[in-house]
């Protein structure tokens, strides 16, 4: 028997060493592999970033060399371009390329002959830089200077291209002074981890550029080549992924791509680096080794302890098989085990003479020994929280009353520390004398303390804002609905203050949710200190506060400076600078304020018209504060009516298309434009600027957009049976929102095919604003739509953020000149020389282009001097009816074509 029980211990030791073996290389096995995959992933990673470095840095480089050739042929080719004329250029080039600083043009001593702001600053270039001009030859190359430190930690980089006069002789270079700004922001968004640093290093192993900034390294010209940019040149591969000690001691791994820079022609060739810290990105690795082995360790010693623990057990209870007389023990044994794994301690009340005795178990919850409490020198009652003694007895009293129901109650003791647990007690009378007087209770007590703080911390966060710990709106409702009734029983004035962070979004989209969330625990904190206790300072969620004032006084004028000055106390808190991890940000409030006293009031009406107090301030140009005006409502609810309206509109036929004839040089019509305009049964003819805006909010634009879509092409197909018209062409404005609609190409195209209008006579006019987000869409779109004949026009051109590579990417037909350049060309040399600019770039780029606004002769006589040959204005039409255009352009009359209610059910079935 002994034998077998041996084998049997033997045999299940052996299991479980075989178990832990097995886990233990089971452990060792996934740990190696998650350090391969996160090796490789951050060197792939690592490779792309400095891609796409590559890929910013030569398209910017590219059009800095298209510049300054742009620069070299009209500067030296153009001889009557004047000096202003010179200068409005430069600035229109800079204005394009978001990393330039300056635009200069340089003589061949290096002196500043001209520049973009014509300031001839002797301090933006160098005498080191400034006096190789000279010895520039080869008009292909691009020659790129050393940085030079202009400013105290702003390093500057020179590109410059040399000019060559007619005898083959240097006559100076045109250089661009790049925006360091520009270029660090382009190398920190390839950083997506603390520990990393960027470079680009020309071939002489000099740093022109390195994130994060390091002045003192970028002065130091006799600083020894980085061993890792050596050891890359010798490879003479274009890429290398290399790991080692870097010169502050750190095992860091690098990544360096050499640039391609194709057909930039530059005099040096550059290499990208991105470093890490190899002991940093081990981290993620080391932590999943110690917690897998500290796993193992306590699963081994758990497993083990069951296991000795079973065994013993096993052999216990075998033993006890053999001796029936430990069979009671044995009970007891398995009560104390339920108990101690309840965490439950006995307690009993002889409550004849009112002594009350405990197990270890419950002594063991206050911090004493059994002993300690059963002496009697400590009374269970003078340790008993005193507000709590009353619940108690009560819980006493009900169970004496109806010994059916249980004796349970919740309360308070101290400590032997001194500080206060919470315990849960349950007991029952398990004996009485013959006349039926209670004489002995039994009971249970369990240390519920953690209960109670879930339970307090649940509450918490049911009425406060889990990041700042400011009431939420649920509460401020509460505390709002008091102060409503309180204000208007004592005739005394409070107030609301709606205060929205701006461009909180730009805060969160560039540094990351994290520092948003920093940032508004900062704004909470100083929210609470310019306001009274009594003031309720609350989170309605977001970047939203709403700040309660109570008691400001009787008088309404007294009321509004009180609440005046705790706005500006706000406002002046707010718009100091924040210091997080080292950065230093800045962030304005707009408020909007709305007094309440004994008039009624509603807790909506009041929040509601508190928020549109805000966007008033906003609309005044933010960081401000607004007072609700009674005007603001009326506003909003004539805009409401017009958005209405603007819905009936559509179902109504209330629409009308107005077309403005296009001109040619001798005054011929070659096309037109169509215009929205909204016959209002009861307001008459209202022009679009008065309901389009509302419709770009509403989103009754899309809608819109596609019912003129519908309506031109309609018009360009009944004009297609006439052949003195079929010629004319029709440009139709698209809406930045109707163009992003993931079915617009669609759209387009689906009404071609069902009015039967030919694409090649359409035009659709974009703005600049379209084309700034998600360009890849937008020339998806357009090239589809250009491949079935669809033309493009970039309208108001000029008067955004006109920029020359949406020229060179888009595939656009022509260019319209805003009206402001054309009114104000005869007035001023800017405005002449910007509308030349536009026309001789156009034309150079094969581009069409159309003045807009031509309202008298003398602008139209100094555009064709321009070279223009398309007019649009008052000067030759007004937007008409299709039935009142000149019956040179119609002679054979015209038919409306506005869409029938049974096309508009067609195109919104198409939308949806």
């Amino acid at each position: 028997m002994f034998i077998q029980h041996y084998k049997k211990m033997t045999a299940e030791w052996l299991m479980l060493g075989f178990v832990l073996a097995l886990s233990g290389l089971l452990i060792v096995y996934f740990v190696w592999n998650e350090r391969s995959l996160i090796m490789a992933s951050n060197i792939e990673r690592m490779r792309l970033q400095t891609l796409i470095i590559d890929e910013n840095l030569s398209h910017q480089l590219e059009g800095v060399r298209s510049a300054l050739d742009s620069m070299r042929a009209t500067l030296h080719g153009a001889s009557a371009c004047g000096a202003e004329c010179r200068r409005t250029l430069l600035q229109s080039l800079k204005r394009a390329m978001p990393g330039v600083r300056a635009l200069l043009v340089l003589d061949r001593k290096g002196d500043i002959v001209l520049s973009d702001d014509d300031l001839r600053d002797r301090r933006l270039d160098d005498h080191d830089y400034t006096s190789r001009v000279e010895r520039m030859r080869d008009p292909d190359t691009m020659y790129l200077s050393q940085p030079y430190e202009n400013t105290p930690g702003v390093f500057n980089i020179k590109l410059s291209m040399a000019v060559i006069g007619a005898n083959g002789a240097n006559d100076g270079a045109v250089s661009a002074i790049l925006n360091p700004e520009y270029f660090d922001a382009v190398m920190r968004s390839a950083l997506y981890a603390p520990d990393m640093n960027s470079a680009i290093t020309e071939d002489s192993g000099r740093r022109i550029l390195f994130v994060p900034a390091d002045p003192a390294a970028m002065r130091n010209t006799s600083a020894v080549p980085d061993p890792f940019f050596v050891r890359h040149q010798r490879s003479r591969h274009s890429e290398t992924v290399l790991d080692g000690l870097a010169a502050n001691g750190e095992q860091r791994l690098v990544v360096q791509r050499t640039m391609l820079l194709r057909g930039l022609g530059l005099d040096k060739t550059l290499v990208v680096s991105l470093g890490r810290n190899q002991a940093l990105m081990a981290v993620g690795w080391h932590s999943m080794a110690w917690t897998c082995g500290v796993a193992w360790l306590m699963f081994g010693l758990t497993s083990s302890g069951t296991l000795a623990l079973v065994q013993r057990r096993r052999g216990m209870l075998e033993d006890l098989a053999e001796v029936r007389a430990n069979e009671q023990a044995v009970a007891a044994e398995k009560v104390e085990l339920a108990l101690n794994g309840a965490n439950l301690g006995l307690w009993e009340w002889h409550m004849v003479e009112d002594v009350r005795t405990v197990d270890g178990r419950a002594a063991a919850m206050l911090g004493y020994t059994r002993d300690e409490l059963n002496s009697g020198a400590i009374d269970w009652r003078t340790s008993v929280k005193d507000e709590d003694i009353p619940a108690i007895e009560a819980a006493l009293a009900a169970h004496l009353a109806d010994n059916s129901r249980s004796f349970e109650a919740e309360y308070r003791m101290r400590h032997r520390a001194g500080h206060w647990i919470w315990v849960q007690s349950r007991g029952r009378v398990v004996e009485r004398s013959a006349d039926g007087t209670p004489m002995r209770m039994l009971g249970t007590r369990m240390d519920i303390s953690a209960r109670k703080l879930a339970e307090a911390e649940i509450a918490h966060l049911a009425f406060y804002d889990g990041l700042t710990n400011l009431p939420n709106r649920r509460l401020l409702l509460d505390r709002l609905h008091h102060a409503i009734a309180k204000a208007a029983r004592g005739g005394n004035h409070g107030a609301v203050l709606f205060v929205d962070l701006d461009n909180f979004k730009s805060l969160n989209d560039t540094m990351g949710h994290d520092m948003g969330d920093r940032l508004l625990e900062m704004v909470a904190f100083r929210l609470t200190e310019v306001t009274r206790e009594t003031d309720t300072v609350a989170r309605l969620g977001g970047d939203e506060f709403v700040i309660l004032l109570e008691d400001l006084g009787d008088d309404q004028q007294q009321a509004m400076g009180n609440a005046a000055a705790v706005a500006g106390k706000v406002l002046d808190s707010l718009s100091r600078c924040y210091t997080l991890e080292a950065h230093e940000l800045r962030s304005t409030p707009s408020i909007g304020v709305v007094l309440f006293g004994a008039e009624h009031h509603t807790i909506n009406d009041l929040l509601r018209q508190a928020d549109m107090a805000m966007y008033e301030a906003k609309a005044a140009g933010r960081a401000t504060f607004r007072f609700f005006d009674p005007h603001m409502q009326v506003a909003l609810d004539a805009s409401a009516t017009l958005e209405a309206d603007l819905r009936f509109a559509l179902q109504r036929d209330e629409l009308r298309l107005y077309y403005q004839p296009v001109v040619d040089h001798s005054g011929s019509i070659t096309g037109v434009e169509a215009l929205l305009r909204w016959q209002h049964p009861q307001r008459g003819l209202i022009p679009p600027g008065d309901f389009i805006p509302q419709a770009e909010k509403s989103g009754l634009i899309v809608e819109l957009g596609e019912w003129v879509l519908d309506a031109a092409c309609c018009q360009l197909a009944q004009w297609a049976g006439n052949s003195d018209n079929a010629h004319l062409g029709m440009a139709v404005n698209v809406s930045a929102r109707q163009f992003r609609q993931p079915v617009f190409v669609d759209q387009v195209l689906a009404v071609l095919e069902r009015t039967g209008a030919d694409p090649r006579l359409l035009k659709l006019e974009l703005t600049e604003s379209m084309l700034l987000t998600d360009m890849d869409d937008v020339i998806a779109k357009m090239t589809t739509l250009k491949a079935h004949g669809v033309g493009f026009a970039l309208d108001d051109f000029g008067t955004g953020y006109s920029s020359l590579s949406y020229l060179k990417l888009l595939p656009i037909d022509q260019l319209k000149i805003d009206r402001s350049f054309v009114h104000d060309m005869l007035h001023t040399r800017h405005a002449s020389s910007i509308v030349r600019a536009i026309i001789t770039l156009a034309y150079s780029m094969d581009l069409a282009v159309v003045a807009e606004g031509v309202e008298t002769s003398e602008q139209w006589k100094a555009l064709e001097a321009f070279g223009c040959n398309a007019f649009q204005g008052f000067l030759f039409g007004r937007a008409t009816p299709v039935t009142e255009l000149e019956l040179a352009v119609l002679p054979d009359g015209v038919m409306d074509c506005t869409p029938s209610s049974r096309q508009r059910a067609a195109m919104l079935d198409m939308s949806i």
